[in-house]
């Protein structure tokens, strides 16, 4: 018989404050709060699957939760989740990633921490047209190691200071889109001891024209007497070829700004040359970083990033059917959303069941031994 204690991570989420008053209370918070975390790794992405999930395994779930009156009814459910804290469900969040998942997941230097925001677009209230979440993805080990909404008429840079301190990068490559080249941000991750690749674009006119200008004009000299580092790879199958170039210019003297930028020590130009049935497209990116002249390392850094896109919110919207979540009264889709992060991270952990996210979430629904080992890992 299953023990609540015994269960890995539910521990740390059954101590969150209760926002409903004592009188007329039918149903344990604790209960409420596994249940849903159960379901949403079993296959369940709404309130009435979340209920029926329940519904079905109740003499399962009777083993290790009190259900005083039975299992809650969906209304319960919604109206819980719409009054819980969602910094709550965070902190709970990060205090697990801590105990559980970075002591077996060192931070080190191949670590790429890519920072990212996503926005539930079905998802509204009357303070904010779809909830913004900003996530710290680990790109080498495929989890969520922080995640924090943005509050309304804010934007992601007042919150990603906050998850850098609870993360805590030393030794790691921070990367962020155009959203988050900010000073402070860049100060933030150095102070942490982590390095940044920052992406360049039309926020910062003057340092993405001046570090243009620097490309151009070493390709104007065929970059002979140009210091710098140089990458290059080449991708292809199904009749595509990609083609990424790397360069890393360290000579930043003509840029006004460099003081500005806490140890910024290069700017970057990735070049991406995709040809599909003999039809060629070129795209460059640039960025501000302040690792050394390695152009291997920055790549990889540039590359990793996209797991964020690829390995998050690809996933949220299409195994868990976020970005169709309709919850829209009040904290309800925060709440939620730390739900599906914490199930993505939990099965994205596990290796012993051979096939993606979805398949995974199959197998849980129908294997409650797979469901504690999950927990327990």
């Amino acid at each position: 018989m299953p023990d609540i204690d015994a269960l890995g991570l539910l521990k740390h989420f059954t101590t969150i404050p209760d926002p409903r008053q004592a009188r007329g209370i039918r149903h344990n918070l604790a209960d409420i709060i596994c249940i849903a975390v159960l379901a949403v790794i079993c296959n369940a992405n709404t309130y009435p699957e979340i209920h029926h999930y329940a519904d079905t395994k109740h003499n399962w779930l009777k083993t290790f939760l009190d259900l005083p009156n039975g299992i809650p009814s969906i209304d319960t459910f919604e109206r819980v989740f719409r009054i819980l804290n969602p910094s709550a469900w965070q902190s709970r969040f990060l205090e697990w990633t801590q105990e559980l998942v970075l002591p077996d997941l060192p931070i080190g230097e191949d670590e790429i921490l890519a920072i990212d925001g996503k926005t539930a677009r079905r998802s509204r209230n009357a303070d904010q047209h779809g909830l913004h979440t900003v996530s710290v993805w680990s790109s080498q080990h495929e989890i969520t190691l922080g995640q924090a909404s943005v509050p309304a008429k804010t934007n992601e840079i007042t919150v990603i200071p906050q998850l850098l301190e609870v993360v805590q990068p030393a030794g790691a490559v921070v990367t962020i889109d155009a959203m988050g080249t900010q000073k402070a941000i860049a100060w933030t991750i150095r102070e942490h001891h982590a390095h940044y690749v920052l992406s360049l674009k039309d926020n910062h006119p003057k340092l993405l024209a001046d570090t243009m200008w620097l490309f151009h004009h070493a390709d104007s000299l065929n970059w002979v007497g140009i210091e710098h580092g140089y990458a290059k790879t080449v991708d292809q199958g199904h009749g595509r070829v990609e083609t990424r170039e790397c360069w890393v210019l360290t000579n930043l003297e003509i840029l006004d700004e460099r003081q500005a930028w806490r140890d910024l020590n290069a700017v970057v130009r990735v070049r991406g040359t995709r040809e599909i049935n003999g039809v060629v497209s070129v795209e460059d990116r640039f960025f501000i970083t302040s690792l050394p002249s390695d152009a291997s390392r920055v790549m990889r850094a540039v590359r990793f990033h996209w797991g964020i896109e690829n390995g998050l919110h690809w996933v949220l919207d299409v195994a868990f059917d976020e970005d169709d979540s309709r919850v829209r009264v009040g904290n309800g889709q925060a709440n939620l959303v730390a739900v599906r992060h914490l199930a993505l991270s939990l099965l994205k952990r596990d290796k012993s069941v051979k096939g993606g996210v979805a398949t995974k979430r199959f197998r849980a629904a129908l294997d409650d031994a797979y469901v504690l080992r999950l927990l327990k890992s």
